[in-house]
């Protein structure tokens, strides 16, 4: 019993010791590299054996392996030359979402005695992605009656590209009307407002078409488009107008019912379907002789109607 005992003791102790060499012999310090994102496969990152202080004709023996913390095995190790070299493509947006660093840890573990290595890799962002807007069309109603110096929101361009390849600058088509002004977000963000410079007149120009262009940061510079589409709203500023102002008309007494008297010619400066007209008559009967009451139509008598036309919305 006292001999199993002490086996398993020194079974214990043992352990113990490997587990504490193994620690000693632990690197607790990290070393760092950095590469642009989208480098080829097969492309060399850094000789980890020199940097590392490594025997390269030791490594295969030692079983030398890359272990990726919480990441897919991006990179590998050359095992006969020592090199930490690119397994597979790094996209940044896809690896770091929305995020202004971007790195991959890891550990190069070697056996014989064993020791641990630890290592950062940072992923930087190069300029390969288009700013874009959410919608490639942008509408909005404006009525001719806003002042000038008015400023309506569009929607912003965004970009997965991060820093200085983002979103820098805004610019718009050339127009007698209508304006940009940059704005700057809390987060560094930008985005534009449309300023009205001029006032609208739907009699001229119904419809306004701009292209609003979004441009990063990147050399080259890359940029995204949006059109912007202003559908002036008529604010009925123009009265009907007839062709005359007044119509003399002589009309005999004994005309039928429903006979034509005269046609009368009136224009709108614009009259959209979503309008109707009204049409409404004031007849005044003036008679020579007031007893008769003009109850016939005597040969003294005349009529003066005013006709009156209104435009509505539906």
């Amino acid at each position: 019993m006292g001999t199993h005992m002490d086996i398993q003791g020194w079974k214990r102790y043992v352990s113990g010791v490997i587990l504490l060499s193994a620690a000693i012999h632990t690197s607790f310090a990290v070393t760092h590299y950095s590469i642009p994102e989208e480098m080829e496969e097969g492309s060399v990152v850094a000789n980890l054996a020199t940097d590392l202080g490594l025997d390269v004709k030791t490594l295969i023996k030692r079983k030398v392996r890359l272990d990726v913390i919480a990441n897919k095995k991006y990179l590998d190790i050359n095992k006969e030359k020592g090199e930490l070299f690119i397994l597979e493509k790094i996209d940044r947006e896809y690896l770091c979402p929305a995020k202004t660093t971007c790195f991959l840890k890891m550990e190069v573990i070697v056996e014989n005695p064993v020791r641990i290595f630890y290592i950062e890799l940072e992923i930087t962002d190069i300029n390969d992605n288009n700013p874009h807007f959410r919608r490639d069309v942008i509408h909005l109603d404006i009525s001719e009656s806003t002042s000038a110096g008015e400023r309506f929101s569009v929607s912003n361009a965004v970009d997965s590209d991060v820093g200085s390849n983002s979103v820098k600058t805004y610019y718009l088509s050339e127009s007698e009307h209508f304006d940009i002004e940059i704005q700057s977000g809390r987060d560094g963000s930008k985005f534009a407002d449309l300023i009205l410079k001029k006032a609208l007149d739907r009699e001229i120009q119904a419809v306004h078409n701009l292209i609003l262009t979004a441009v990063d940061g990147g050399v080259p510079a890359r940029s995204g488009t949006a059109s912007i589409i202003v559908r002036v709203v008529d604010a009925n500023d123009n009265a009907p107008k007839f062709d005359k102002d007044s119509y003399i008309i002589n009309v005999t007494e004994n005309s039928p019912i429903g006979s034509l008297v005269v046609n009368i010619s009136f224009a709108l400066a614009l009259f959209s379907t979503d309008q109707i007209l009204q049409f409404s008559l004031h007849i005044f009967v003036h008679c020579a002789n007031p007893c008769a009451q003009c109850r016939s139509f005597p040969t003294n008598a005349f009529y003066t109607i005013l006709l009156i036309i209104t435009p509505t919305g539906r």
